[in-house]
């Protein structure tokens, strides 16, 4: 059991370590090209700037989780506070140009515990499944809600609306960890993960992972 868990970890420290190599990638990009217009296009490098201080904190985001992560107590058990936190400035971050998001929390999510490989791949999950909205389905708005569905069983559904042309099928592929990977992830920590159009014409990303318990006096 010690050595899957090793494995997941160093898993898990690789995926946040290529995520940090992608944001890194996008701040040079942005400070060398404001660089090269600063003098003729000034107006444009507001813009890059703000793109800039953007990707350094997610960044930056991205190195505290590989640092939990790797920390050598296996024992370590997370509450959902700091991953309710870094839920809401995903969602946050996909709202805006005209798209709305919300986050939804039953109050039972706010009394349980996490494994911290489960914690992380809850927090894949929902950034995987928003960046395949803005990527397939662009302009369509979209809804986190994370509950307790059953005992010892934590829901994470996304979704979101029709768009206004018919959007592509999320897969795996370069650009993004895709359903794919996403299925292996979610099943490495005895979770699940379901995917599919909804009845509306919009889509939705659904998973099912371990709780390993609630704090006393807390109820579903």
């Amino acid at each position: 059991m010690d050595a899957v868990r090793q494995n997941e970890r160093l898993e898990l420290a690789r995926d946040l370590h290529d995520f940090v190599a992608h944001h890194v990638t996008g701040i040079i990009v942005h400070a060398n090209a404001a660089l090269m217009i600063q003098e003729t296009s000034p107006e444009q490098v507001k813009p890059l700037l703000e793109g800039t201080s953007r990707a350094g904190g997610e960044t930056l985001d991205s190195m505290r989780r590989l640092v939990r992560v790797l920390r050598e107590d296996d024992h370590q058990t997370a509450r959902p506070g700091e991953l309710l936190t870094e839920l809401d400035r995903l969602v946050s971050a996909f709202a805006g140009h005209g798209t709305e998001a919300r986050l939804d929390v039953g109050d039972a999510v706010h009394g349980i515990r996490l494994a911290p490989e489960v914690e992380t791949s809850v927090h894949r999950v929902v950034q995987e499944a928003l960046t395949n909205v803005r990527r397939h389905a662009p302009g369509t708005d979209a809804a986190v809600r994370l509950e307790l569905d059953a005992p010892g069983q934590l829901r994470v559904e996304v979704r979101n609306t029709a768009p206004a042309v018919r959007a592509t099928v999320p897969t795996g592929g370069r650009g993004g960890y895709g359903l794919v990977g996403l299925h292996e992830r979610v099943e490495a920590v005895e979770g699940s993960l379901t995917s599919g159009r909804t009845a509306d014409g919009g889509w939705c990303v659904s998973a099912a992972f371990p709780v390993l318990a609630a704090v006393e006096g807390s109820s579903a």
